[in-house]
């Protein structure tokens, strides 16, 4: 029998949920770490319910951003109903009735779904940063020097 980790369904989750890092220019795939790091931050200070609002208003435009965000809301999503904290029809759901479900949550069970999805994002955050991450040239560090051709 084969035994697997927490973080590592966690951490096969989060990666579910990037953005190919070929398809995003330079400047957003800095935006995404930035924002990714924001929403592990705003899961602790306003809460899931409030976090969920925010990234779900976020979702649904063609660029970037916009994916990232819907990706982030349905893997919330996914990982709180493979935890049986929300109901299987949420999976499909929009985002008012994630939230009516969160509301009417009892507190136990929604520290337990807040823990999750923070566990979640933190894990996306470690990935993001890690796929992401600036090449020279984004970086400043790929800038010539003035001494090309001249050895």
């Amino acid at each position: 029998m084969s035994v697997r980790r927490v973080d590592q369904d966690m951490a096969a989750a989060a990666a579910g949920l990037l953005l190919p890092a070929g398809e995003l220019t330079s400047a957003e795939r800095k935006a995404l770490r930035t924002r990714y790091r924001q929403l592990r931050v705003m899961l602790h200070t306003a809460g899931l319910a409030a976090t969920y609002a925010f990234v779900a208003s976020k979702a649904g435009g063609g660029g970037a951003l916009e994916r990232a965000y819907e990706e982030a809301a349905a893997g919330i999503r996914r990982r709180l109903i493979s935890e049986h904290l929300l109901d299987g029809g949420a999976a499909s759901a929009d985002a008012r009735k994630v939230l009516r479900q969160l509301g009417e949550m009892g507190g136990m069970r929604y520290a337990r779904a807040s823990a999750e999805a923070a566990s979640l994002m933190g894990w996306l955050t470690r990935l993001a940063d890690a796929c992401y991450h600036e090449d020279e040239q984004d970086a400043g560090g790929g800038q010539d020097d003035g001494q090309a051709g001249t050895s």
